[in-house]
């Protein structure tokens, strides 16, 4: 088998190393993964030595023109062009899910690679252009309520478990932090049937807040991974008194912020859902501000007339930072059986689908408050955490693109950092805010 692990000591590669790394480590496991992986190691290497090269003028980012490019299929030669070629079809068959794979068919892919990347060294080992391979400078690098980020990726709450389970996929300390699962004051076993059901461009959830509860959070999960990330926990209530009291019990060593789920109904107000009334979602603020010394991120609903109102009575009310968006409520519906695909019935609306939706409230909140914002809803690529920066966003969260890419968050990071400098940027807080209307 072919080792990758010497890219663990050349950063200059790090566009790709890891995801080299993480597709020989799946072979062990999935001979169908390691040639996605395959395929998804070799399109970050591809378009890294793309902007390591002035020789080569990509003119799309398709895998199959940036191989098949003359000047490129010059440089690595007809046999090598031939290997990626292969590599870029079996890992579009698996992605696809349009056949399984052999050990002997994963091996080939795997050992296609690694004479790419063997390639990649010989021809340029160490001798990059300062200005865009300098390892020691972190453009991405940035500030959010005081605390220190690596880079202004985060990943979603609900998407990303406790970050441990991601651990092999991510290096946990670039990100800027984890928004780990949804934390209660009790365990919840959350809802019964069907959870989850994929939706064009998008997924549906009914999850149920399923989780262990503080007291176990506390005790066994944070001494874990406290030294490991930026620990931002998420936490939902029934009650104002329900945050106050999460908010106390988790001013701990460890947490690093606290992210208020105000998507849930209060109980002993009716039912009313915190984050559709202004009055409710400044109460769970102020109970929250009141109760620790952590910064408080108020996430917002999208399911309001006007997010901008309730961004206002949370900034009135002490909040730290805003993260928006939340799920959009929808449903699906079995046209054989005639009953709702979910078992809550109606669950949230994450993905692709939403992002256009969640831009445009990003830039209006953006506009009508003076906090920090973390963008989020259907972020899949650089391409689209560039719109959140433009729009107004101080950092990103990743979520749904979490489930079929689990490094995501390493690619956009990387991606995002060649954008910066290929628009002649020092750093990422210069794109904040920086839409021309």
């Amino acid at each position: 088998m072919n080792n990758f692990s010497f890219l663990n000591d050349k950063p200059e590669y790090r566009a790709f190393s890891k995801d080299c790394v993480d597709a020989e480590r799946a072979f062990q496991n999935s001979y169908d993964s390691c040639v996605k992986l395959v395929r998804t190691a070799l399109d970050a290497a591809i378009k890294w030595v793309y902007a390591a090269d002035k020789n080569f003028s990509p003119a799309t980012d398709n895998l199959y023109d940036l191989i098949a490019n003359a000047n490129f299929e010059r440089a690595v030669g007809k046999n090598l062009s031939d290997k990626l070629h292969f590599c870029r079809k079996a890992g579009n068959a698996a992605i696809h899910n349009e056949k399984e794979f052999s050990a002997d068919e994963a091996r080939a892919c795997l050992k296609n690679l690694f004479d790419f990347v063997q390639w990649i060294d010989s021809r340029y080992g160490k001798n990059f252009s300062p200005r865009t391979f300098d390892a020691t400078e972190n453009i991405l690098q940035t500030e959010l309520c005081g605390l220190k980020l690596n880079t202004p990726i985060f990943a979603a709450s609900g998407t990303f478990g406790f970050g441990e389970e991601f651990e092999n996929f991510v290096d946990l300390q670039r990100l800027g932090g984890v928004m780990v699962k949804c934390i209660t004051l009790k365990p919840r076993r959350g809802n019964d049937g069907v959870r989850i059901t994929e939706t064009p461009s998008g997924m549906l959830n009914c999850i149920g807040l399923e989780n262990p509860g503080v007291e176990k959070f506390l005790a066994d999960i944070l001494p874990r991974i406290k030294n490991k990330m930026n620990v931002v926990v998420n936490v939902s209530g029934s009650s104002v008194d329900d945050y106050g009291r999460l908010a106390k019990l988790l001013d701990a060593d460890g947490v690093a912020a606290l992210e208020l789920n105000i998507s849930c109904p209060n109980v002993k107000d009716g039912g009313i859902i915190f984050g559709t009334d202004a009055r409710q979602a400044a109460a769970v603020t102020q109970a929250a501000k009141k109760n620790s010394r952590k910064p408080i991120i108020v996430k917002l609903s999208p399911n309001v007339t006007d997010i901008t109102e309730i961004a206002r009575a949370c900034e009135a009310a002490g909040a730290d930072c805003l993260s928006l968006i939340n799920t959009l409520m929808g449903m699906e519906i079995n046209i054989h059986t005639w009953r709702p695909t979910l078992g809550n019935i109606t669950g949230g609306l994450s993905g692709g689908a939403i992002k256009p939706v969640a831009l445009r409230m990003v830039w209006q909140v953006a506009n009508a408050v003076k906090l920090p914002i973390i963008g989020m809803g259907g972020i899949r690529s650089a391409s689209d955490a560039a719109e959140f920066f433009l729009a107004g966003a101080s950092a990103v969260a990743i979520g749904t693109a979490n489930f079929s890419e689990p490094s995501a968050t390493m690619k956009i990071a990387d991606d995002l950092e060649k954008y910066l400098r290929g628009c002649g940027l020092k750093n990422i807080r210069e794109l904040v805010k920086g839409i021309r209307i």
